[in-house]
């Protein structure tokens, strides 16, 4: 089975995905690896890691499809976790690789601006890549409210593709649900 985690920015995959591993022993493979893979050994792809996500997703598209593509007839689980499938791609996917996908976004659309702000200031020490650290507070909540407004978007698409949505308000106390969800035998 390819499980896939995809959602917003500072939804709380990678935590997610570094529980799985821990507890399961998954393979993990990151989206945002492959870009940066791709990113610093081919100029010539012009993937600009600078763009939004969603331009991102696109430009890898045809990279993750082939990966899909080799991993969908190996016998192992895999976790494909980060922003860069989307939820149209993600119904191609399980169209194309029947009983072989299962996907869950995470969002946060109801969230409060300036309380993700706090939120991701209090536990920048805490991420991998806290590619926003530089910002100053007016900068991070334009960022907090732009991320929240994608996420609005996010959950509209996954209900245009009927794919599974999870609002995430506080991902600590959430997590073992959303494992839970994710890893679950129901095949949407």
């Amino acid at each position: 089975m390819i499980y896939i985690l995809s959602g917003m920015a500072k939804s709380g995959k990678s935590l997610i995905a570094d529980d799985i591993i821990k507890t399961y022993h998954m393979r993990v493979i990151s989206t945002d690896l492959i870009m940066m893979m791709l990113h610093y050994g081919n100029d010539q792809l012009s993937i600009d890691v600078n763009k939004s996500d969603i331009t991102v997703s696109h430009a890898l598209k045809p990279y993750l499809l082939g990966m899909i593509k080799s991993l969908s007839g190996l016998k192992k689980d895999y976790l494909i976790e980060g922003v860069h499938i989307q939820p149209d791609f993600a119904y191609e996917l399980i169209q194309a690789f029947p009983n072989k996908i299962k996907c869950v976004f995470l969002g946060y659309k109801d969230a409060d601006p300036i309380l993700k702000a706090k939120e991701l200031r209090r536990h920048i020490k805490d991420i991998d890549n806290p590619w926003y650290e530089s910002m100053n507070d007016k900068e991070l909540l334009e960022l907090t409210t732009y991320m929240i407004r994608e996420s609005e978007k996010l959950y509209q698409e996954c209900l245009k593709y009927q794919l599974r949505y999870i609002e995430v308000k506080n991902i600590m106390k959430e997590k073992l649900n959303i494992i839970h969800d994710l890893l679950s035998n129901e095949i949407l």
